[in-house]
């Protein structure tokens, strides 16, 4: 890919960030009270409750997928501007690109463990 279009990327999950955080963080402090919605019981914005709501936990997949490519491209950029040369910035676009899989993965599986709950 293009730097110019990984640095488009990098500002659309800038926005995405905004957006999907700010879904988060009124399910969790302004649609219902902070007790109930730190709960594990049948609450309707309960712990639970969010990642069996299929657009709730959709909209932590995005916020996941989001920061992870935003953060790691953060790293990816730092690590290129160290040092120069095309296969030092292979060797950082590879391991960037498994890390942000990994966590990815990671955070994936924990979604659906707690759908399936």
């Amino acid at each position: 890919m293009r730097e110019k279009t990984i640095h488009l990327l990098h500002y659309i999950t800038g926005i995405g960030i905004l957006v999907t955080g700010a879904i988060h963080l009124a399910t969790v402090f302004l649609l219902s009270p902070y007790e109930a919605s730190m709960s594990f019981d049948g609450h309707p914005f309960s712990v639970i409750s969010v990642y069996r709501n299929i657009l709730l936990a959709a909209s932590l997949q995005a916020l996941l997928i989001f920061v992870a490519f935003h953060g790691f491209n953060g790293v990816r950029t730092i690590l290129s501007e160290l040092y120069q040369g095309k296969t030092y910035l292979r060797i950082v676009n590879i391991a960037v690109t498994v890390a942000a899989l990994a966590v990815v993965i990671y955070g994936t599986r924990t979604i659906v463990i707690a759908h399936l709950l």
